[in-house]
């Protein structure tokens, strides 16, 4: 399994009209994202947008690594990290949040747009994954990281930035985040270190 995935990466990331395609396609998923949560923004203090913008914020970090693997550019681990960790968060969230909330989806065009919103967010959590295998965090990227995804939970759930939904759920989603967040940061960093010594052995 590791080892296809690590194949599927290097066939993502070593070609430029994949890598091409996906920069247009997360640069246009921020857009579309952004005028999403745009009646959230505008009655928002400019200083919490970073915070409210979770999944439009997650692409276009993935987009930035996209567009540095373009043009062959080295990437701190950190930033692919962060990037990976965004998007395979905020697509989950997304994901899960449609499935708690689908009774609410009762008109056939609102269910329509349910349907491609989880299938665009189920590709964000493909892109994280794909680029797992391209990282090699320390111990310091993980501990940074995992800062920025526990800040941004507790703005979202103690300072009333999260995505503007039925409060039903709040409790388990908020549960999830912080799980999620921890188990990201934990997780990548056991696969970035079983990736160094598989590396060192070979050698």
């Amino acid at each position: 399994m590791t080892e296809k995935l690590t194949m599927f990466s290097a066939r993502v990331f070593g070609n430029r009209k994949i890598l091409l395609a996906l920069i247009i396609a997360n640069l246009a998923g921020f857009v579309a994202g952004v005028y999403y949560y745009w009646n959230q923004l505008v009655v928002s203090h400019p200083l919490l947008w970073i915070v409210i913008i979770d999944s439009p914020l997650s692409v276009l970090l993935f987009a930035s690594v996209c567009t540095l693997f373009y043009f062959r550019k080295k990437i701190p681990e950190a930033l692919k990290l962060l990037a990976s960790a965004y998007v395979i968060k905020y697509g989950l969230w997304t994901m899960l949040t449609l499935w708690l909330y689908w009774s609410n989806y009762r008109l056939f065009e609102d269910q329509v747009i349910g349907i491609a919103d989880f299938l665009l967010h189920l590709g964000m959590v493909i892109e994280g994954i794909a680029l797992i295998p391209k990282i090699r965090p320390r111990i310091r990227d993980a501990l940074l990281i995992l800062c920025i995804l526990l800040a941004n939970d507790v703005s979202d759930y103690f300072f009333g930035t999260v995505t503007r939904i039925p409060p039903d759920y709040l409790g388990f989603l908020m549960t999830e985040s912080f799980a999620a967040s921890v188990a990201l940061a934990v997780l990548m960093l056991l696969y970035g270190h079983a990736g160094r010594t598989g590396s060192s052995q070979r050698f």
